[in-house]
């Protein structure tokens, strides 16, 4: 029950939380607004002369699909929410029902429980009267020499005799071979132990020594493998450094020999007349240059002339396009001078036109308004007249 209790005190929160109420009233308001409503969009449809006379009002015909829609979709949910509760509240339901019978069934296993332990035939007030073993339950004539119920008339105990000693001495016995099979157990149990123990330790030993000539296998095999590696290593390094010491000796070689030929056909020994180039180029060696020659001075002073020429004819080629690029622009201003004064006479000639136009316009409306005033319209209407329309849009 205190499940129950603590069960529903969880639930109704949360039934109050997705409980979906909508009152009566508000439906029944929310429907004759909705009747007002579209009997009004029908009037303005109906005294409008421009839709009655064009034909459907596309707009208004959009507007009551829209809200047709949003009924459907209203009233859908509406289902939907309904829907939903109710299966949450079957849920509930069939979950209470569970808890309920579950209670039921404990309470009725604790009450069958209760009576066969504490409800028992044996345990009845009047079980004596009609027990099937009272004889086999009720005390003997005697029960022993200390029996209270011996007395003097009854002749049921005599001075020196001793009644119970078989009694005695097939107890005294009993014992005696419960202490003899219980040393026995106990002995057996202690050899079967220290045999296990002795079998185990030698187990042991014999793991251990196993271990221990395991380890020393793969130590040696580890300390045999690393004494080969480290010798191979070394042979490698040993002839690693032979061979280096080879190629330091012939680089040695060939750099001397290439020092002594260099030294024998250099430039400083031999005295070749092309010194001053380099490469087949302009540059020149300092330690050996002892000037230039008249063909080299004459070509420079060609090369010199040749760029003032050069850069007189920029400068000239620059001072046309100067000038060009002036006379455009000059050209350009005028054009734009021109074009100008065209476009504010044409402004000018438009803003006489149309005011022309206005006028005559506005001559044309003054006459227009005198013949509807003067001529057309001279009966004005009463009220009576209007009063007829505008009554119903049935």
């Amino acid at each position: 029950m205190s499940l129950l209790k603590n069960f529903l005190t969880i639930l109704l929160p949360i039934l109050k939380m997705y409980r979906v109420e909508i009152p009566l009233d508000n439906l029944q308001q929310a429907a004759i607004n909705r009747r007002q409503k579209l009997d009004e969009d029908r009037k303005k449809r109906i005294f409008d002369p421009k839709t009655r006379v064009f034909g459907i009002d596309v707009t208004a015909l959009d507007e009551q699909l829209r809200i047709k829609n949003q009924i459907k979709e209203f009233d859908r949910e509406r289902d939907a929410s309904y829907h939903q509760y109710s299966n949450y509240t079957n849920q509930i339901l069939s979950l209470m029902d569970d808890q309920t019978a579950q209670a039921r069934r404990s309470h009725l296993q604790k009450i069958n429980a209760f009576r066969a332990t504490q409800q028992t035939p044996s345990q009845s007030r009047d079980f004596d009267l009609v027990d099937p073993h009272a004889l086999l339950k009720d005390l003997p004539a005697r029960t022993g020499d200390d029996d209270p119920r011996c007395g003097v008339s009854g002749l049921q105990k005599f001075e020196g005799e001793d009644l119970g000693v078989s009694i005695r001495d097939r107890e005294q016995k009993e014992q005696m071979r419960t202490w003899v099979q219980k040393q026995l157990w106990e002995k057996n149990q202690r050899l079967e132990e220290e045999a296990a123990s002795k079998r185990a330790y030698e187990e042991y030993q014999k793991d251990v020594g196993l271990r221990a000539h395991t380890l020393e296998q793969a130590m040696r095999s580890a300390k045999r493998d690393q004494n080969k590696s480290d010798n191979e290593f070394n042979q490698y390094l040993a002839a690693y450094k032979k061979h280096r010491e080879a190629e330091d000796r012939e680089r040695t070689l060939q750099q001397n020999m290439q020092e002594i030929l260099s030294s024998v056909n250099g430039v400083f020994l031999t005295e070749k007349p092309n010194v001053t180039d380099i490469k087949g180029g302009h540059k020149i060696r300092v330690d050996l240059f002892k000037g230039i020659t008249h063909e080299q001075k004459m070509e420079a002073l060609r090369i010199q002339a040749y760029q003032r020429e050069e850069n007189e004819r920029k400068r000239e080629a620059a001072r046309s396009e100067e000038a060009r690029y002036a006379l455009h622009e000059a050209a350009k201003n005028r054009a734009l001078l021109l074009l100008e004064r065209e476009k504010d006479r044409k402004a000018k000639e438009i803003a006489v036109q149309i005011r022309d136009q206005n006028a005559r316009k506005a001559v044309d409306d003054r006459k227009r308004q005198t013949y509807i005033d003067k001529v057309l319209y001279t009966n004005p209407p009463t009220d009576a007249y209007h009063k007829q329309f505008n009554t119903t849009s049935r």
